[in-house]
């Protein structure tokens, strides 16, 4: 290894005085031979960090050790080769963090102690649209926005000058004027006696990240569809406003609004139009509510209105009135005119609760209570509601084990030809025999069945066991009758009726012009060129169609001319007055000489006197139905009542 090897090995001089004898030059005798190198001394060159970079090297003919002058002369040039190298090594990595900063993506700064610009990168001049020709001289208020105060900046500069540094978001604004907001690094710079020489400022736009945060926090505090706040932020604002109410003594309510038969407009026009019509929905509530007020959606088709300090409860149900007005309107989807009403229930703060959570639960509770009190409405909350709901709940949950353990059951009602009192028909009424509470009112429980989506099973298990009670009566000799099935409006807009009903017939043996299907005039006339055309695929299937409850709706003539029905009813909310009320008699009169001049069949329900009866035959009402004759019987009293002499045989 030599003198050489040695000293870098050791980091520590090496003087070797008879380098042809000396075992450390052994692999180097030929060097040793050919230069005729007597001696060698040798010193280690150091770095920065003392690390060895090299050695440097005086030979010598004679073989002897240095003299003290060769001795200093090895240690001075040593050290001046560490000198240059280290000198290399700083302006390499000066010139590495140049570099580096001159490429680094952050914006950076340096500036005396006075503030005023020696330096910027390319990043600043990217962000700022300032040149580094530019700023030199300048100080940093180029960059001020405007938007904060001067306490702001005295806060700034008392943390810089306790701590050394400060960070933090500040609004600052481009050479073009276009403010932005970027993430602020400045650090002090002293000297060793500790006197501030430079401030470094480093600093990011973080204008794109905020605006990605904010669409990250509409997305999830708002509905997609309806750019309504969603439940979440309803809770949010709902309970900052509860606080202040709370704070300051004032009211607050809270409506809870949900759209009348929703689902029906869903299922017949598509979910694509029905989002649309939410969004139309939308649209026209928030343009009736105060700029204050709160408007969401909760989902599906339920809203919510917030009501800041909304005043008594006069200005409360009249904005309600307001609202439920503004969805009277028709909504134009798809090429089509679509009607929907809403029902809304109220709750007060403090009156009603002091917890966001009850109040809104109460709201809902009085939203179904409108709903039963015939939809179309605004109900303000009352404590026995809660109790009434609870019924409800527990009623609902008990309907929806009724089919399956077969607590349903089919009353009928006859229909007799006007002039001769012959049974023509019987309608199929359903009926729900609870185990514990007995028989139920369909008024208690149909609109469950629609609500909750049931009523299609239901509707489906009424149309089969009506027909195999027709077929059962036919098979045992009875007058063969007509069967009259009222349909909801959930099986009309479904596509399974198509499907099911040909499977019944078939299945049940039913001759199809036995069985009559009751659709309401108000179905009917949600969507009437949709009407034709399901009405029209039912009659192919040979059934007879009857439009129920006519003279209450809005049917044209020209729609009734295209609709293939058999049978007109006249409702029995005209029938019951007619004796009394010229108007309701008019109209019978004029619904039968409609009936006639289409060639069709009219038949009164809700018969319930003589005198009813006697002025529905003058004018030509051809068969009739209600109490006068007959209230709803069982299977079995009713096939009783087919034995008797005025049961008509028609087959």
């Amino acid at each position: 290894m030599g003198s050489c090897g040695n000293a870098a090995l050791s980091g520590k001089p090496v003087f070797i005085d008879n380098a042809p004898g000396d075992v450390r030059w052994d692999g180097l005798r030929e060097a040793t031979d050919m230069f005729q190198i007597g001696s060698c001394w040798s010193f280690p060159i150091l770095s920065v960090q003392l690390e060895i970079r090299g050695t440097f090297a005086i030979t010598s003919l004679e073989g002897r050790a240095p003299d003290a002058f060769q001795t200093r002369l090895l240690e001075t040039a040593s050290w001046l080769a560490g000198i240059t190298l280290r000198n290399e090594e700083r302006e390499e990595r000066l010139l590495q963090w140049s570099t580096a900063v001159e490429n680094s993506s952050e914006g950076m700064m340096i500036t005396d102690a006075r503030g005023n610009i020696l330096d910027v990168n390319s990043a600043f001049c990217v962000i700022t649209g300032y040149t580094a020709q530019e700023t030199p001289g300048c100080t940093p208020r180029i960059l001020r926005s405007g938007r904060h105060d001067e306490s702001f900046y005295q806060a700034m500069w008392t943390e810089l000058k306790q701590t050394g540094r400060w960070q933090g978001e500040i609004w600052n604004r481009r050479k073009d004027g276009e403010v932005y907001l970027e993430w602020l690094s400045i650090s002090q710079i002293a000297n060793d006696a500790g006197e501030i020489q430079n401030y470094v400022a480093v600093f990011t736009d973080i204008s794109s990240i905020k605006e990605s945060e904010r669409q990250l926090f509409h997305l999830a505090h708002h509905d997609p569809l309806t750019r309504l706040p969603n439940r979440l932020l309803l809770n949010a604002r709902l309970e900052h406003l509860i606080d202040q109410a709370r704070r300051n003594i004032h009211s607050i309510a809270l409506m809870f609004l949900d759209l009348d038969r929703f689902k029906n407009i869903n299922d017949s026009l598509g979910h694509a139009l029905g989002d649309q019509l939410l969004i139309e929905v939308a649209q026209r509530l928030n343009g009736r509510i105060r700029q204050q007020d709160t408007l969401a959606r909760l989902g599906g088709d339920e809203f919510v209105v917030i009501l800041d300090q909304p005043g008594g409860t006069s200005e409360i149900a009249n904005l309600a009135q307001v609202l439920i007005d503004a969805l009277d309107q028709p909504f134009s989807l798809g090429g089509e005119e679509a009607f929907i009403t809403t029902s809304i229930g109220i709750s007060l703060y403090p009156d009603d609760a002091t917890e966001q959570e009850t109040l809104l639960r109460n709201a809902d509770i009085a939203m179904y209570r409108a709903k039963e009190e015939g939809r179309h409405r605004y109900t303000f909350y009352t404590p026995s509601m809660t109790r009434h709901v609870q019924e409800r709940h527990t009623l609902e949950n008990q309907l929806r084990r009724a089919l399956e353990r077969e607590e349903f059951e089919l009353f009928y009602q006859p229909q007799v030809e006007a002039n001769s009192g012959c049974i023509v028909g019987t309608e199929a009424l359903l009926r729900w025999r609870h185990p514990q509470r007995g028989l139920i009112s369909p008024e208690q429980f149909i609109p469950i069945l629609e609500e909750t989506g049931l009523i299609e099973d239901v509707g489906r298990w009424v149309l089969e066991h009506a027909c195999i009670q027709t077929v059962t009566w036919q098979q045992t000799g009875l007058p063969g009758i007509r069967m009259a099935v009222n349909l909801s409006r959930g099986q009309i807009s479904s596509t399974c009726l198509g499907q099911q009903l040909p499977q019944i017939l078939q299945h049940t043996r039913m001759d199809p012009t036995r069985l009559e299907l009751e659709i309401t005039e108000h179905n009917i006339m949600q969507r009437p060129d949709t009407a034709v055309d399901i009405l029209h695929g039912l009659r192919e299937l040979g059934v007879m169609l009857a439009i129920d409850g006519f003279g209450t709706g809005y049917s044209s003539l020209a729609k009734l001319k295209q609709l293939p029905v058999n049978c007109l009813k006249i409702n029995r909310s005209l029938v019951r007055d007619i004796s009394v009320d010229s108007e309701d008699e008019a109209i019978c009169r004029a619904v039968v000489a409609l009936g006639h001049s289409l060639n069709i069949k009219v038949i009164a329900e809700g018969v319930e006197n003589e005198s009813q009866a006697g002025f529905l035959r003058t004018i030509g009402c051809d068969e009739l139905q209600g109490f006068l004759f007959s209230r709803p019987l069982s299977a079995k009293d009713f096939t009783q009542l087919l034995q008797a002499p005025k049961a008509e045989k028609t087959d």
